[in-house]
Formats: structure tokens, sequence, C-alpha cells
């Protein structure tokens, strides 16, 4: 088997930053030397072609008034190209990812694909979602003096506002304090112009990307999981690289800090842990959740990760982690100069009536068939209720998977309670459920595991680009389950069943 250039050179390689980047820059190397890097590659070049399209554009953009590449939303011929090159790229990515599943003889893999597979992506308009330029309205709501926990862009009233999504123009900000304050710091260094801070608030979602595929495979590797099916099942995810590094949502920076804090907990200290844990948190709030899953690896490491850590043991860290996590992050609130008005506003997503969402998507049905027999006046009337004892039954649900798992799966179990807060919740949208599928990704590893985030993975980034593409979920859910039946004529599923030598983790009683 081919050795990485990370694996080969480590002994020769300068110590600190400097061979730091002399073995990354070796990993980009050896990826590019990889027909279906080289393939996947190909994949993110048509979907930056198709990102100057009209389906990922605001109305008002730089580009449609340049010659040439405006004809692409200015023109019929020009928009069906944009949206068949979107297509079509995504589903070279998704084809090369799978080809590039661990396997008897495969080339080890390493990070320098995630560079070749993100680069056509960093130089793209943010895709299959207006969220960024969001990012940048309320950047620019701050550095005006505005509070952006009580007004909307809509307040700007000039270019900032007109890129953002009509329906988000006057709603405010349900984010974290840190994340304001980067995305003011990002539309500062770019002379407050509009779409330029749109493209760089993808600054510090690429810098959570590259947390995530620096540290989820040593966590890994650390608890007992394996390395290779990391790499491949939750860094290389083409969901990763359209919503988290193509979208550049903040959710990208979240998962990457949590991953960091976790590793953290499970190699050194709980202290510095739950600092990284609160950041995490002060840029979007759900990352908080992970404050009970490092004080539990901490216990497992400071034991030598030989028996599972008694509960007092447990609890005895998670006082001093959430006591850290409390001040670091009303600390963060304070300092940021804008304190707590996130909570006022955690109701803006619900806003969205979601297709996603179980829980929403049931209740739509059961409010248009009450409306439709006359026994309820209002065709709104079922889904806030339904939302809210939604909401209930995920924090119930979460409860109980802390009580029964206890340390005994500290990183699965954390997993778990993401997917459940977001399938509870009343708004599902892809990138949520990278939240904890990542970690799913990783702690599942038995094969009908890997099926389903096979699966979820094609179907969710091709619902992703249809949707964009006609802005109509109805639409887009009927195309994607016509494409995702595709993939079973490719081969790929059925050489997942075949393939009895996937490298499988050092799988053990549990996460250590």
């Amino acid at each position: 088997m081919t050795s990485s250039p990370g694996q080969d050179r480590t002994h020769t390689a300068p110590a600190g930053w400097v061979g730091r980047i002399r073995r990354e820059w070796d990993d980009i190397g050896y990826a590019w030397g990889d027909g279906v890097t080289r393939w996947g590659t190909l994949g993110s070049l048509l979907i930056l072609i198709g990102a100057y399209g009209p389906s990922t554009m605001p109305n008002a953009n730089f580009w449609r008034d340049l010659p040439g590449i405006g004809l692409l939303q200015t023109t019929l011929t020009g928009r069906i190209l944009a949206t068949g090159a979107m297509l079509i790229g995504v589903v070279i990515l998704l084809d090369a990812w799978l080809r590039l599943r661990p396997s008897k003889g495969h080339r080890p893999l390493t990070r320098g694909t995630v560079w070749w597979w993100s680069l056509p992506l960093l130089l793209a308009p943010p895709l299959l979602s207006f969220d960024a330029f969001s990012y940048a309205a309320q950047g620019e709501l701050v550095s005006r003096g505005f509070d952006p926990y009580k007004d909307g862009p809509g307040v700007l009233g000039d270019a900032f506002t007109s890129q953002v999504d009509q329906m988000w123009r006057d709603t405010p900000a349900p984010y974290g304090p840190l994340s304001l304050q980067l995305q003011h710091l990002l539309v500062v260094v770019t002379g407050h112009q509009p779409y330029a801070s749109a493209l760089l608030v993808r600054i510090p979602a690429f810098v959570g990307v590259l947390l995530l595929a620096v540290y989820l495979p040593r966590l890994a590797r650390r608890i007992g999981y394996d390395r290779e099916t990391t790499i491949w099942l939750a860094v290389l995810n083409p969901l990763v690289l359209l919503h988290l590094v193509g979208g550049a949502h903040n959710d990208a920076l979240m998962i990457g800090l949590m991953v960091w804090g976790l590793w953290v907990a499970a190699k050194t200290h709980w202290a510095p842990a739950a600092v990284i844990i609160a950041a995490a948190a002060s840029v979007k709030q759900p990352a908080a959740v992970a404050i009970l899953a490092v004080a539990a690896l901490h216990a497992w490491h400071v034991g030598g990760w030989r028996q599972q850590p008694s509960n007092a043991t447990v609890a005895r860290y998670a006082v001093g982690v959430v006591g850290v996590f409390l001040a670091t992050f009303v600390a963060i609130g304070l300092l940021t100069g804008l304190g707590f008005g996130w909570i006022t506003a955690l109701g803006v997503p619900n806003a969205v009536r979601s297709f996603l969402s179980p829980v929403t998507t049931i209740a739509q049905g059961v409010d248009w068939a009450l409306v439709h027999l006359g026994l309820i006046p209002d065709a709104d009337l079922i889904v806030p209720v339904a939302q809210r004892i939604g909401q209930v039954v995920g924090l119930l649900i979460v409860a109980w998977l802390i009580v029964k798992f206890k340390a005994r799966h500290p990183v699965r179990t954390l997993g778990w309670m993401l997917l459940v807060l977001v399938f509870a919740g009343p708004v599902v949208h892809p990138w949520y459920i990278l939240w904890g599928g990542l970690l799913f990704a990783m702690t599942e590893a038995g094969q009908r595991q890997r099926r389903i985030v096979v699966w979820a993975t094609c179907g969710l980034a091709m619902y992703s680009v249809v949707d964009a593409s006609w802005r109509s979920s109805a639409i887009a859910v009927g195309v994607t389950a016509a494409l995702a039946l595709v993939w079973i004529t490719t081969g790929h599923d059925r050489d997942l069943i075949r393939d009895k030598d996937l490298a499988r983790g050092r799988r053990a009683p549990s996460d250590v």
C-alpha cells in the first residue's frame, strides 16, 4: 500500500509550524496524484461555474452586468447552462467521494483532497443559500451602531439590504455575539463593500472546516474509531464542502471549534476545552450541548482509558467544566458589547416552514386536513403548537440519552443528542444535520450506518442543488427522489455492501 507523505516523512520533516506546513504541502501534492481527487476537483470547478447563475445570486449583484459571465443570469440559455453545470458538478463530486471509500489496497486519504475540492468553492459566490449575505448585513449593522438583536438589515436601506433575502430583511439576528463581531470585522476589512463582505465570511467558515479536518480524525483515533473512515465519511463529505465551505455558514466554525474542544478534553485538560466550547456556543448556541462530553472525555483521559469512569468522577469534572464554560460564555457576551439579546431572537428561524422538519411537515399536513374538513378556521393553528411540543420532546429524549449512556459513549451520545435536537426542532436545513451527523459518521461504523450516511449525503446534496435552482421544496423533493435512485445503478451502493475489506475502526464497547 502506498504511504502518504504525512505518514512516510514525519520523521524527517522540520518541527513546529514549518514542519506542519511542509507536511500539509506534501499531502496536497500527494492527493493530486490520485485521479479520483482530480475527478472531484472537476466537479468543484463545474459548481464554481454554476454558482454564477441566478439560483445562488441576489437579483442585484456585481456579476450580472459583466460581459460573458452575466449571460448566465440574464439569458435563458445561460440560466440553463449554469443550472446544468451545478447539477453535473454535484453529481461528479458525489461520484468521486464514493470512489474514495476506504477499502483494501486503497490510497490513504489525506487532507490534501479537502484543499483541492475546496479551492474552486472558495472562489465561488456563496452557494445554495443567501445566509452569507445576511451575515454581511448583520456585520454592517454592528458597524453602524445598530443592535442586531433588535434591528433587521432593512434599516440599512442600501446595497447590504438589497442582498438579503426578503424574508430576513426585517428580522433580528439569532446568532451568538462572537459570530456577529467576526462578521463586523470582515465588513470593516472590505471597506464596507457589501458583496466582498459576503465573500469574506467564508474565511471563518473555512477555518472551521480546517479544524474539523485536523481534529476529527485525531479524535477518532484517540477514542478507538477508524481515522480513514472518519476522513471519508465526515471530512470529505460533499455536504461539508457544499454547505460549510461553499455556503459559508457559521455552523462550520461552531462545529470546528466543538470538535477541537472535544479533542483537547480527550488529550490534555478540561479547562481549555470548556473555553473552546464556550467560544463555539458564542458562534452558534447548540455547541453548548458538548460540555457534558468534555467532562466525560477528560474523566476517561485521567483514568488512562482503562475503564469507564464513575458517575461521581464525571459529575465532579462536570461542575468545573460548566463553571468555566458559563464564565467564558458570559465574558464573551460582555466583551463583544452585544450581550445576550440573541435569547429573544432565537425564534427567528421558525419563520421558515421547513419541509425537512418532520414536526413542521406533519403539523402542516394536519393543519391542511383540519381546515378542509372545516374543523378549524386558521390554516396556521396547529404548526406553532406542534413545534413547541416537538422541542419539549426533543429535550426529554436528550435527557434520556444522558441518563442512559452516562460516560460510556460521550462522543457517540453527543452526536445523537445533536441529531435529536435538529429533527425535533421546527426548522431543518441540510447543514443543520451536520451538527451531529459528522459525529454519527465517525462513531457508527457498521455497514448499515455507513450506507445511511452515504444515502443521506447523496439525497441531501441533490435536494440542496435542486431546491436552490427551483426554489420549491415540493419540486426539489420529487426530483431528488428520482435522482437518488440513480445511485443504485452506478454500482456504488452494491460495492459498499460487497466490500468486506472496508477499513474498520477499533470498535470498543464504548467510545474509548
